[in-house]
């Protein structure tokens, strides 16, 4: 799909995306126990651990699901970073980090780097399935007229 295409379909095309982005937020919702921000700080967690910059070529959805995130090098995030990027509070990104340790979803390391876990991997699998969906949404939308 061409700017144009994008431009004359957007309409459809982002009432279409919102529909697809809503199912998967409550999704999200439901997996942090009904809070998003739990949900946004497990996210950006997850996107410096397993960041697309250092994420292998290609991976399939059962090897992304079966692997470990312990063969990917992390880029570095703590948690005034993640309270700066996400206009969460920092005392609020505290307390929610806390959980997710916690639950095993979230280490804290050297210099108070935080990454994401396996345990996190295998625990959110349900969600991993909604994103699929999400993308598969997003294709079929881009793909064919609306």
């Amino acid at each position: 799909m061409n700017s144009g295409d994008l431009d004359q379909r957007f309409g459809r095309l982002h009432a279409r995306h919102s529909g697809a982005l809503i199912r998967y937020l409550v999704e999200c919702r439901k997996a942090c126990d009904g809070d998003l921000d739990l949900f946004l700080i497990m996210a950006i967690v997850g996107e410096r651990t397993f960041s697309a910059t250092r994420a292998p070529e290609s991976m399939s959805h059962t090897e992304f699901v079966s692997g470990t995130v312990g063969n990917i090098e992390p880029l570095p995030i703590n948690l005034q970073s993640i309270a700066d990027y996400s206009g969460i509070p920092r005392e609020t990104v505290r307390r929610k980090l806390e959980l997710l340790i916690q639950r095993g979803w979230v280490e804290r390391g050297a210099h108070g780097y935080v990454t994401a876990t396996d345990t996190a991997n295998h625990a959110l699998q349900g969600l991993t399935q909604s994103t699929v969906r999400y993308l598969a949404d997003l294709e079929a939308m881009l793909e064919r007229p609306a």
